[in-house]
């Protein structure tokens, strides 16, 4: 057991702390380096010229800061005016070993963040101890922080569960509204990955780009309230028919119901208004331009462009260079200008995705 004032031993962790002497006497210096070696300190570091405790920082952090007051061009305070955010957001501690007695100057000091203030010359037992609890402060910091970190990480790790689980539950949703009108399920997979292309070529945001990868699987749910006789009409549909079948897109927005999530909340949107046209003839409030939420608009691009080229019971399929044309002729008046632009701008790498597409079973 240890005596009472017998200097504490440092463990393998103090042992490793890294120490910064800075004093701008080079004896001062030397002194300090042999007696924390001697006393078990392993990465003691001396420094005679203050301006460079920055820069001596940025290459290897230090744990614990041994000041002098009393140095030419940066003095001791103003050496901890420099690490204010080290101190106070870091842990850092700083230990004055100094001859300047000055109250004012103490106080100056303790102000600023220094941990200790001792002045020489000093007891090396004492000097010793306070060196240990100032680690100890530094250690304690550490701890909680890296704890913080690895409470953050397993929140983020069970967000993203959570997060993947919600949106595999929407591809298995949109799947069964799919499977009503298309065997394979293959269109939602199709727009889903042309409204990820088309959005992210229009600058939408980072968040709305990968939220529009899940929302747009969504866009035809309502079908699931639409009738076999009218959905799988192998001809045109009469006008009581079509307006039976635009009533998809408000039963759409009633299946999804008004769960407050980010994903649900575009899905409501896309299914509500992709089958809005630009010039506000499209239904089913007849919204004008801009006035149609902007992942409505790049979902109906992507889904009138793959419906042309798919077959479906009441059609075959168009050509890729027709359904282009399609495309292009629409622009304005149908669909927004500036994300058709967008489409021919992604078309050949979108080919290319939905060939990959193909080629893996989707």
């Amino acid at each position: 057991m240890r005596a009472y004032g017998q200097p504490v031993l440092p463990s393998a962790r103090f042992q490793e702390a890294r120490i910064l002497v800075v004093d701008d006497q080079p004896g001062n210096v030397r002194l300090l380096e042999v007696f924390l070696a001697e006393a078990g300190y392993q990465r003691v570091e001396g420094i005679t010229d203050s301006t460079l405790v920055l820069e001596a920082l940025d290459r290897e952090p230090a744990d614990l800061i041994l000041l002098d007051m009393r140095m030419p061009v940066l003095d001791g305070l103003g050496v901890l005016t420099l690490l204010r955010d080290a101190i106070h957001q870091e842990g850092l501690q700083v230990i004055v070993l100094t001859a300047q007695t000055e109250r004012e100057t103490r106080l100056a000091a303790l102000e600023r963040g220094a941990r200790d203030y001792l002045v020489k010359p000093f007891d090396n037992e004492e000097v010793l101890f306070r060196i240990h609890n100032a680690l100890e402060t530094r250690f304690l910091y550490q701890d909680r922080e890296h704890e913080a970190e690895r409470l953050e990480a397993l929140v983020d790790e069970r967000t993203q569960m959570l997060t993947e689980t919600q949106f595999e539950l929407v591809r298995c949703l949109a799947r069964a509204g799919e499977f009503r009108d298309n065997d394979t399920g293959s269109h939602i997979l199709r727009v889903s990955l042309g409204c990820h292309m088309l959005a992210k070529a229009a600058g939408m945001p980072r968040k709305d780009v990968e939220l529009i990868r899940y929302a747009s699987m969504m866009h035809d749910i309502g079908k699931i309230g639409v009738s076999d006789e009218v959905l799988l009409k192998p001809a045109r549909l009469t006008p009581e028919e079509f307006e039976h079948m635009k009533r998809h897109c408000s039963v759409g927005v009633e299946i999804l119901g008004d769960y407050d999530a980010d994903v649900t909340r575009m899905a409501r949107d896309i299914a509500l208004t992709h089958h809005e046209r630009w010039d506000g003839t499209g239904y089913p409030r007849g919204l004008k331009g801009e006035e149609i939420p902007i992942a409505g608009r790049v979902t109906a691009i992507i889904d009138v462009y793959d419906a042309l080229i798919s077959t479906r019971p009441y059609k075959k399929a168009l050509s890729i260079d027709e359904a282009l044309q399609m495309i292009r002729d629409g622009s304005g008046r149908q669909f927004d200008p500036t994300l058709v632009d967008h489409f021919f701008a992604i078309q050949d790498e979108f080919q290319k995705q939905m060939l990959a597409l193909a080629h893996t079973g989707g």
